[in-house]
């Protein structure tokens, strides 16, 4: 058993230990609580990465641990394990094709993490049941993007942004939904999966769909109308195979996959096409049903 360990670097450790970040360390001696609390949730986090090391170790599985940042695709593994929380998880599936993928969540106190299903307290139990091949996995469609028929890179789980780089500004596109087409201004499009369902989409007036579906949607988030704009094409739920296009009409933009690590630029005139990659689900194992 090959195994990939994708951690993140909690706070402390990136601004006050590596950077030395003046501001922050000048908090720190002054006993400043939230300053206290970052210091706190890198002890949590860091005491769950030693567990998880020591446990592989004790487990018997060769294991090669990956700060989340140095993360390259063509990563080989018969089991990739992300240490932190959902950010974690999502850049480490950018990687995966078809090894499976447990989630840890480092700091329950602090982190939702809905994808990770273990904690430092039962990572031992869950990865026996791994190992032994009695975990149940749950496959979650991932969205694929292109851009002029080229495919952007990585596969989306959670969702994809459009939108301009500078939240102030209003987002100018065309949209196109099968046969009906329409001129949009908003501040972005969500598109998101069934796994990313009960995130930002949903703040932005999405719905909840069961995170192993086969669909997708979309949402124009707080989109304008006006004497000129009347749009009709304000968010939907699609199937497998329906697909979603979008030709960009600024002079800037970009697409952010999962999060604000990944970006693409665009520029006008741009015509990308969004729907569900057919091919390797993530496999994500210990998933409650849903």
């Amino acid at each position: 058993m090959r195994a990939l360990v994708v951690y993140k670097k909690s706070a402390y450790q990136l601004y006050v230990l590596e950077r030395e970040d003046p501001r922050l360390v000048r908090l720190l001696r002054q006993g400043q609580a939230d300053a206290r609390d970052i210091r706190q949730a890198h002890e949590v986090h860091q005491a769950t990465l030693d567990v998880v090391a020591q446990s592989l170790r004790a487990l018997g599985v060769k294991a090669e641990f990956v700060y989340r940042a140095d993360l390259r695709t063509g990563a080989r593994a018969d089991l990739v394990i992300s240490v932190g929380g959902d950010g974690t998880l999502l850049q480490a599936s950018h990687v995966v094709r078809r090894a499976p993928i447990l989630g840890v969540n480092s700091d329950p106190q602090r982190s939702e993490a809905v994808f990770c299903a273990a904690t430092r307290q039962t990572f031992v139990p869950l990865m026996r049941r791994a190992l032994a091949g009695r975990l149940r996995a749950s496959a979650l469609q991932r969205l694929q993007v292109t851009c002029h028929g080229r495919r952007l890179s990585p596969l989306a789980l959670n969702d994809v942004l459009i939108a301009h780089d500078d939240p102030a500004t209003m987002s100018r596109y065309r949209l196109t939904i099968g046969a009906r087409e329409e001129a949009q201004k908003s501040s972005g499009v969500w598109i998101a999966t069934a796994a990313g369902s009960s995130s930002a989409i949903l703040a932005a007036g999405g719905k909840r769909v069961p995170w192993t579906a086969k669909r997708f949607q979309y949402r124009p988030r707080e989109l304008y109308r006006g004497r000129l704009s009347r749009a009709r094409l304000t968010g939907g739920v699609l199937p497998m195979g329906a697909s979603i296009g979008l030709t960009w009409l600024m002079r800037e933009g970009a697409v952010f996959v999962d999060g604000p690590h990944v970006r693409h630029p665009l520029a006008f005139g741009d015509r990308l096409v969004v729907e569900l990659s057919s091919k390797d689900p993530l496999r994500i194992l210990g998933l409650p049903r849903t």
